[in-house]
This record gives structure tokens, C-alpha cells and sequence, in this order.
């Protein structure tokens, strides 16, 4: 199967490549995607009928693939682009196994290995994340009783000074909040190792 290679944004400065997650029926053993165009500046609306995920990439290595099904390219109608491992996690923790999904994630939908188009690209990001109709963050895989730190936490947001007898440990919440998103330069936590 031949590599993918994005196709030149129509717009680069007011147009975006959003991510179509097919269905995991169509396909259990592999991650399936279409890219198409958006554009920004063309509703007044908020938001737009995507999600924007927000993630931490976990290095420049890309040790996993996920299939482009591109009609436009004759003879190639399905190609491989590879995205970090983390990136493919997530991908896969949001796909539906019956309908398609609509995700903006910088890893695919902006062209990585073509810089001018991330000069461009990278400062629309506050605006793909402002017109989303919500934003995903990945934490990462479950462990360290991350998914009840999380409902501890909100719990705690709630409003709810009642917690159980058998309260989490204050070390699932550090370990939850010392997790690679949160040490990212635009959500800094104290504590971060990074």
C-alpha cells in the first residue's frame, strides 16, 4: 500500500483538513479515515459539526498507520499515513463501530512534513478549537486508577465535599495530573516532569 500525501489546501490561511473516523464494522483490523477541506470563515455559526482533539503527541516517532481511503487518486484508493503511537490510541478509542466521526487532530489534518503549511495552519489552531462543537482531550491509555482519579475530580467540581469512606489516594491524582497533557506549555500543571 502506497504512503499518503496531502493534497495543497485550496485556503491554507482560512481552510482546514478535517478527519472523517469510518466505522470500525467497515473494518475491525484497521483504522480507516478520509480527509476533506473546511473552511473556517464560511459560517457565522460558533461551531462547526467537528470535535477538535487535543493530545499529547509522545515524541516524533511514528510507529503506527492509519488508511487514507482516497477516491480521488486513481488506483490508489487506499494509502497509509503514519501517525504516533499515542495519536493512534486515541483514534481508536474514538471510532464507532457503526457511524463515521468528524475529529480535527493536528497530526493528520495538518500536512507534518510540509512547513510552510504549518506556519500557516498552527496559528488557526485557537479558532479549530474555538468553532469545535467539543474539544477531546486524551489523557492516554487507563492506569494508576486514572479513571477514578477522574471521577474524583468531579466529584470534587461538583461541588460535592462527600466522598466515600474508601477515598482515592491523593497519589492517583498527582499521577493523573502528571500525565504528558498537562505539561504542555498552553496547560502547564505544577509538577510536571517535562
Amino acid at each position: 500500500m502506497s504512503v499518503y500525501h496531502h493534497r495543497p489546501l485550496s485556503q491554507p490561511g482560512s481552510s482546514i483538513r478535517l478527519l472523517q473516523l469510518l466505522p470500525r464494522r467497515e473494518d475491525p483490523k484497521n483504522l480507516r479515515c478520509k480527509l476533506f477541506e473546511c473552511s473556517l470563515q464560511t459560517s457565522d455559526e460558533v461551531s462547526r459539526p467537528y470535535e477538535a482533539l487535543s493530545y499529547f503527541w509522545g515524541g516524533e516517532q511514528k510507529t503506527e498507520s492509519i488508511i487514507i481511503v482516497d477516491h480521488q487518486e486513481h488506483n490508489q484508493g487506499n494509502q497509509r499515513l503514519a501517525v504516533t503511537s499515542n495519536l493512534y490510541e486515541a483514534l481508536l478509542q474514538l471510532q464507532d463501530h457503526d457511524i463515521p466521526r468528524i475529529i480535527w487532530a493536528d497530526g493528520v489534518c495538518i500536512d507534518q512534513l510540509n512547513t510552510r503549511e504549518k506556519e500557516v495552519q498552527i496559528p488557526l489552531m485557537a479558532e479549530v478549537y474555538a468553532k469545535a462543537s467539543r474539544v477531546i482531550v486524551w489523557l492516554g491509555k487507563a492506569g494508576d486508577y486514572s479513571n477514578e482519579a477522574l471521577k474524583a475530580i468531579c466529584v470534587a467540581a461538583e461541588g460535592s465535599m462527600y466522598l466515600s469512606q474508601t477515598q482515592l489516594p491523593a497519589q492517583a491524582i498527582s499521577a493523573l495530573l502528571e500525565r504528558p497533557w498537562f505539561c504542555r506549555i498552553w496547560v502547564r500543571a505544577q509538577g510536571c516532569k517535562y
